[in-house]
């Protein structure tokens, strides 16, 4: 096996320059899910669809055998057996958001670093997988298994993708999905969604009445910028200015206001972005927008709610003002983020992404939830999933474990992680990469990067994974 192995290294050295420029193509797609769109043969818009159609294009130049399903997935599969091991990734990717200092939607490179939208989450794991089966497939190891990419299109939306691909194809056996933390995740937590609301009509009789509240874009991000429209009949925005700066507002962020006409003002938060999985990597702007207008006692009818979503959530990621703060040692403790925020002038509702220990149970910290905000918010759970775990003595993380070791001999472990993969949607399959210990998660940040040497290091790593678990080793 050695020789082989050598050999793999030896292929995916020469191919780095292809890798980027394939990868600088599917980058280039802006391929944002629509949760609604609903169209025979692009279930989830036209340009997910078209970052399907180039990858499965780049598949078949390998000769491999690609299966486009409906528009909700593709596969590209390669050799035949009994069992077959599985590599699930996805090419739909969270909107830009703010504070990019390059096109997101075109690959840049500087410093040995790439950047752009999807190069970390999931576009680059998916080149570096299938340039992994590339690479097996040429250095001519013997196959016990058969080994398939399976690129979806709706991850980062619901992964009804993988539900649609599972009822109409044959899911795998076992495998990984790329789409996390090296070495292994044997443990993803579970989650909940959930959405506190209420009605209050804009209240023009107020010193500051509010008009409309918005922020975020993806629940499952930390907004980096809010905003509310306020009258300014009764304070000026130069006055609401000096307020804010004489407020008790948190040292993280910023917020400030600006006339914009027409009697009325725009207090804008500025935070910073993160994935809701690590809300402390964060600045959630709406948590911070949500203070500044407690300080400044704007909102009239609404400020009961405004005083609540402050005082009970703000800038805190742990869920602790609504009662919800659990942990364990397995897995770890839960994380809440208010990802969105919409207000009419009529209805109020701010969305929380939850990431749950394997020691909660969703029903039971609803209702704790819904104790803590009633009647002042209404409380309901809009989805909620259980958590994922596949024993870290198992065939399939000793086997994940071990390449990962012999590649970079650094040392291997299983650890819990509060995002959600692909892995829950396959049996026996954990996470598996792409992002090293000790780096910064870049995944739904601005300026989202991958060190092209670790590019290349982890495309090393699949392809000895996949000849490690599917390939003949007698």
């Amino acid at each position: 096996m050695c020789d082989y192995y050598q050999k793999i290294d030896s292929l995916i050295d020469g191919w780095q320059g292809e890798m980027i420029e394939m990868l600088r193509r599917w980058i280039s797609v802006p391929s944002m899910a629509d949760e609604n769109c609903g169209k025979e043969g692009a279930p989830f818009g036209d340009e997910v669809r078209k970052a399907l159609d180039i990858a499965l294009k780049d598949a078949d130049a390998f000769g491999f055998e690609t299966d486009l399903v409906d528009g909700y997935a593709g596969s590209i599969q390669y050799g035949t057996g009994e069992r077959c091991m599985g590599m699930l990734c996805h090419l739909d990717v969270v909107p830009a958001g703010d504070g990019w200092t390059y096109p997101p939607f075109e690959l840049s490179v500087s410093e040995g670093r790439m950047f752009g939208r999807g190069i970390a989450d999931d576009k680059g794991p998916a080149v570096a997988a299938l340039f992994a089966m590339r690479a097996v497939k040429e250095s001519g190891i013997p196959m016990k298994d058969a080994v398939r990419l399976i690129l979806g299109c709706d991850e980062e939306t619901g992964m009804r993708d993988m539900r649609y691909y599972a009822a109409h194809r044959k899911m795998p056996d076992y495998g990984f999905s790329p789409d996390a933390d090296f070495p292994v995740i044997n443990i993803e937590k579970g989650g909940m969604t959930l959405k506190l609301s209420t009605h209050a009509c804009a209240d023009p009789a107020c010193d500051i009445p509010i008009y409309e509240m918005y922020a975020g874009e993806a629940v499952n991000v930390v907004p980096g910028k809010a905003y509310a429209i306020v009258g300014t009949e009764k304070i000026s925005a130069e006055k609401l200015n000096d307020l804010l700066a004489h407020s008790d507002l948190p040292s993280k962020g910023s917020v400030s206001a600006i006339d914009i006409g027409g009697g009325r003002a725009k207090i804008e938060a500025i935070g910073q972005s993160a994935h809701a999985s690590m809300p402390h990597l964060g600045i959630n702007a709406a948590g911070l927008l949500f203070i500044a207008l407690k300080e400044l006692k704007a909102g009239g009818k609404l400020y009961p709610a405004i005083t609540l979503i402050a005082d009970k959530i703000g800038l805190s990621g742990d869920g602790s003002g609504l009662g919800i703060d659990i942990s364990d040692e397995e897995s770890g403790a839960l994380t809440c983020n208010l990802g969105l925020l919409r207000y009419d002038g009529v209805e109020l509702n701010c969305v929380l992404d939850c990431r749950v220990p394997i020691c909660g149970d969703t029903a039971a910290l609803t209702e704790k939830a819904k104790a803590a905000a009633e009647p002042t918010m209404s409380v309901e759970c809009l989805h909620s999933r259980g958590p994922h775990h596949v024993p870290a003595d198992s065939e399939i993380v000793q086997g994940l474990l071990a390449a990962y070791h012999e590649v970079t001999e650094l040392p291997a472990y299983a650890f819990a992680i509060g995002g959600g993969t692909y892995s829950r949607m396959m049996p026996n399959t954990v996470a598996f990469g792409f992002n090293f210990p000790g780096d910064p998660d870049p995944c739904h940040m601005p300026d989202e990067s991958v060190e092209i040497n670790k590019f290349v290091l982890s495309t090393k790593i699949f392809a000895h994974a996949i000849a490690r678990l599917a390939g003949c080793n007698d």
